[in-house]
């Protein structure tokens, strides 16, 4: 309960009263201000909440609102009377047609109260908040508040009067909008590192403040991986180095990418170890400050290990940087799971390095699960996207080479069980092109119970249980298209064709005009396991109609027809 002034017990919802007019003409009997004192006490003290209202007759309109406590409601014909408080008599008004003075104490009540207050942080030094306007009174709707009283803390919820006085104020002019209006300001000076907890009170144009708005928090926010990872190795010596990551892992960029703020971006960076990319224990074997951009391990000659790099903040860790191998090599982008991996070879690793210390320089590619996807046949979702300095994400982008994605899956006995399946012939791997799910097969490795495919396409794909013949096999399922548009838009510029081959066979494909005559060999397509035609011959385009594809492995033959439109 807050108190005020000269009535120290007395409830805020009596107590935020201001005579709606100018009070005159007071005249009160010595026995009745006594009487009245006493009853008003009463009142004050145990009183129920008070609620507006307004008296209208013929020849007069209350247009601030009324609020009583006391005997009970009159009503009449010309007349509402809510309650009245016995022989308090308050004269608001006296004119040639009308005269009060029949117990009635008219007030202004206290404005609405916000119960709508949300938070989100927005940029790394801002914070929007939002809420819908209040109404002046309470007790209906009037005109816009005065103005806000927004406090903030880092100490947890305001939920108390107290709590909310002991914050500190944010020192703002906005004017309030009309009530139901939706309410939106950008609040500055805030770190996105740090948590935050915001209330409102509203105040009206007699200065009378609402009750405490919902408590509402801006969580602090973790940053992204370090960037532009690498190794070198000399003797015993491994050498990390990296710089720092552009933003939060919200995509919110940080206020200078090239100097984080400490702690509240970047606090702190720690390197971990692990003797497998994935599916392996990782073991934090270090800490540097966050202006030191290196670290260096000593390990025995024959030691063969993995290491990545997390930036640390207020808020917490950042996911892991792509992973590199102590002998060199490629480098492994790794899900949260840490039974997903997407290893990009030596020859591809180009847009992810740079000489620059800008991070927006080089890519990322991030890892997400869908655990939504799982059930029934899909044992796996998992999706894989680019981003430019960890901040852009770029649908457009393609590796320059190949990469090796592995989905490990576990087994309970023989029976498949989420992120799990059983063996090489009831296991496959499914792409998601943007229109349909397109078996893409794989090889199933039982020794470590993963699924491999090479592949340029980034994406989501999922691991399913399915039947497979055990060896290469080729059917029309495999064509993504069966008409080809060599117009250079993008789409079904070209035919690929997708074939199952564990044993990891060697396949060739041809293209074959309706006579018979040989129009063109196929070239190896974005999944390793697959076959593709460009709709050139000889490096021109061929002219539009029906052509024949023949796939031959091991001398088994498939064929079908496909069209070239122009």
């Amino acid at each position: 309960m807050r108190t005020y002034g000269f009535l120290p017990y007395v409830p805020k919802s009596l107590c935020n009263i201001l005579v709606a007019r100018s009070l005159y003409n007071l005249s009160v009997k010595a026995r009745s201000k006594i009487y009245a004192l006493f009853f008003l006490g009463a009142v004050c003290s145990a009183a129920p909440p008070l609620y507006a209202g307004r008296m209208t007759s013929a020849n007069f309109s209350d247009v601030s609102g009324i609020c009583g406590s006391g005997s009970g409601t009159m009503v009449s014909a010309n007349y509402e009377q809510n309650a009245n408080i016995q022989e308090l008599a308050i004269s608001t008004q006296q004119a040639a047609n009308y005269s009060q003075r029949s117990g009635k104490l008219s007030f202004s009540p206290i404005p609405a109260t916000v119960s709508d207050l949300a938070a989100v942080i927005v940029s790394s030094y801002g914070v929007r908040i939002t809420w819908t306007a209040p109404s002046s009174d309470i007790s209906r709707e009037a005109g816009p508040a005065a103005n806000y009283i927004l406090r903030y803390t880092t100490s947890g919820y305001i939920s108390t009067e107290e709590g909310f006085y002991s914050a500190s104020d944010y020192a703002q002019t906005w004017i309030p909008l009309g009530s139901g209006a939706a309410e939106s300001k950008i609040v500055e000076g805030f770190s996105a590192g740090t948590t935050y907890y915001f209330a409102l009170e509203t105040m009206n144009g007699h200065k009378l403040l609402s009750e405490l708005s919902n408590p509402v928090a801006s969580f602090a926010l973790m940053p992204l991986a370090p960037m532009n990872f690498q190794l070198s190795r000399s003797g015993n010596s491994v050498t990390l180095t990296w710089i720092p990551p552009a933003g939060y892992q919200n995509r919110i960029p940080f206020s200078n990418r090239f100097s984080p703020e400490y702690p509240y971006e970047i606090k702190e960076y720690m390197v971990y170890r692990a003797t497998a990319p994935a599916d392996a224990e990782w073991s934090h074997i270090g800490s540097v400050s966050s202006d030191t951009l290196t670290w260096t391990d000593i390990i025995g000659a024959g030691d063969y290990y993995y290491y990545h790099a997390r930036a640390v903040n207020q808020a917490g860790l950042s996911i892991p940087s792509y992973a590199r191998a102590s002998e060199g090599g490629g480098i492994y982008f790794l899900a949260p799971d840490n039974q997903s991996i997407f290893e990009v070879p030596q020859a591809g690793v180009g847009a992810f390095f740079s000489s620059s210390s800008d991070p927006m320089d080089v890519y990322n590619i991030e890892i997400s699960t869908h655990e939504e996807d799982l059930g029934g046949r899909v044992m796996k979702s998992v999706e894989f996207a680019a981003f430019r300095g960890g901040l852009q994400a770029d649908p457009s982008f393609k590796l320059s080479s190949k990469g090796t994605l592995k989905l490990f899956y576990a087994k309970s006995g023989g029976a498949i069980i989420p992120s799990g399946a059983t063996d090489t012939k009831t296991l496959s791997m499914y792409f998601n092109n943007g229109a349909r799910w397109l078996q893409m097969y794989g090889i199933v490795n039982t020794a470590e119970r993963s699924v491999k495919l090479d592949t340029t396409l980034l994406g989501r794909y999922q691991l399913r249980t399915t039947e497979r013949s055990g060896g290469f096999s080729a059917d029309k399922a495999g064509l993504t298209n069966r008409l080809i548009t060599p117009n250079g838009d993008g789409k079904n510029d070209t035919m690929v064709f997708v074939f199952d081959n564990p044993q990891e066979k060697n396949v060739k494909g041809k293209i074959y005009d309706l006579r018979g005559a040989l129009v063109a060999s196929m070239k190896p397509g974005p999944v390793g396991n697959s076959l593709l035609w460009d709709a050139k011959s000889g490096g021109q385009i061929v002219p539009g109609g029906v052509y024949i594809y023949q796939i031959e492995a091991d001398g088994t033959v498939y064929n079908g027809t496909i069209a070239v439109i122009r």
